[in-house]
């Protein structure tokens, strides 16, 4: 395996620890509740099935429905749906309109060779990291430090898919580049979410 994939697990594992802590986060709030507990496992089930998804798609099994493709989608809707439906997930304006310009992004593909299953999948996966973000901002033990990461975060994960599209196009050495920008966002997400971990248990007393 070269190097660019095992950036790419490096990034996975980052997006995995960020995952865990918003999980804690929403689990500690709950009081530990089972519903929550079976929501942050739904959603640790989902990041690592879209990285192994898309582990296996980058080396090349991509053409038609293949299974693959298959388990990123389920990976993006095991994130996605427990956000939606049980987290309080902002739709402010400034939400709304990253919405919009992710789903406008894959107008630059018709500039470097047409739409692929790849990359509407990446496309979803993205919108699904953004949600799962945005539910960090309903925690209100934060600062406006900690607002200004995670709104940083969001819009990195944005501007990445715009330019991820290009990946394929370039020599490996600008691959790395573009990869800095999705790796940045994710650290950002999980820095914001230890953080908000520790303000919080310091708000219950756990340090004590």
């Amino acid at each position: 395996m070269n190097e660019y994939y095992l950036v790419r697990t490096l990034i996975g594992a980052v997006a995995m620890g960020a995952a865990v802590l918003t999980g804690l986060v929403f689990l500690m709030l709950s009081g530990f509740s089972k519903k929550w507990r079976s929501i942050m496992l739904l959603q640790l089930s989902g990041v690592v099935l879209i990285a192994l998804g898309f582990s296996d798609v980058n080396f090349g099994i991509i053409r038609g429905e293949t299974l693959p493709s298959f388990i990123v989608l389920i990976g993006a809707v095991l994130i996605s749906t427990p956000v939606l439906r049980n987290r309080p997930v902002i739709f402010s304006k400034s939400l709304c309109i990253k919405c919009a310009l992710m789903l406008m992004s894959p107008a630059i593909l018709y500039l470097v060779g047409g739409v692929t299953v790849k990359e509407i999948l990446r496309l979803f996966t993205l919108i699904s990291l953004l949600f799962l973000v945005n539910t960090l901002t309903s925690v209100r033990l934060r600062s406006r430090y900690i607002t200004r990461v995670l709104e940083t975060a969001t819009w990195l994960l944005v501007l990445y898919s715009w330019i991820g599209y290009i990946g394929s196009t370039l020599p490996q050495c600008y691959r790395y580049v573009l990869l800095l920008v999705y790796y940045t966002s994710l650290l950002l997400w999980l820095f914001g979410a230890g953080i908000i971990l520790i303000n919080l248990r310091g708000w219950l007393g756990w340090n004590a």
